[in-house]
């Protein structure tokens, strides 16, 4: 839980340092180029070592990522590494996302499905949650087996419930009530 405390506090600061900056699409594409960058294990193992002193941690980013982002978030990274909490940068990144939709007015939906979904079923389903929504939707899409079938749609705080588990209880309550 604190890591994703601190990687909102970490996104938080970044999104008023950007939006001050008007910069906000830079620091979004210098955030995925860091991320990036530590999927190289050697290099975020390091980065996060304790036993590792500061300044050498500091030189070994200027001159891994020097070219490749801007100095703030070069100072972004050598921070988290200093503090050994590297690990928690791809929460920076999701939590920069959703600040940033924020900011543009587009809403984060999650689609839960018993099957995968194909990109264009998904795109459907955006675009009838952002009917629904009156403002962009953007989705992810994950996989529940347990819901048997049908779809969840989570726009928000609103819950869409058409999965067939959620059905089939309804329809148990119901014959229970009866009797």
């Amino acid at each position: 839980m604190p890591r994703s405390a601190s990687a909102r506090r970490y996104a938080q600061a970044v999104f008023q340092i950007a939006l001050e900056r008007d910069e906000l699409e830079v620091w979004m594409e210098d955030l995925s180029l860091l991320v990036r960058a530590l999927e190289n294990r050697e290099l975020a193992e390091y980065l996060d070592a304790p036993q590792v002193p500061v300044d050498r941690k500091i030189y070994v980013v200027k001159e891994a990522l020097g070219g490749t982002v801007g100095p703030l978030a070069l100072n972004l990274i050598s921070l988290l590494a200093s503090r050994n909490i590297v690990p928690v940068m791809p929460g920076v990144v999701d939590q920069f996302q959703r600040l940033l939709d924020a900011h543009r007015g587009i809403e984060q939906a999650e689609i839960v499905s018993a099957v995968s979904l194909d990109d264009e079923q998904q795109q459907r389903i955006a675009d009838l949650l952002s009917e629904m929504a009156g403002t962009e939707v953007r989705v992810t899409a994950r996989v529940d087996p347990e819901i048997v079938g049908g779809l969840l749609a989570r726009v928000g705080d609103r819950l869409i419930d058409g999965s067939t588990r959620t059905k089939i209880q309804t329809m148990r309550m119901n014959l229970v009530e009866q009797r």
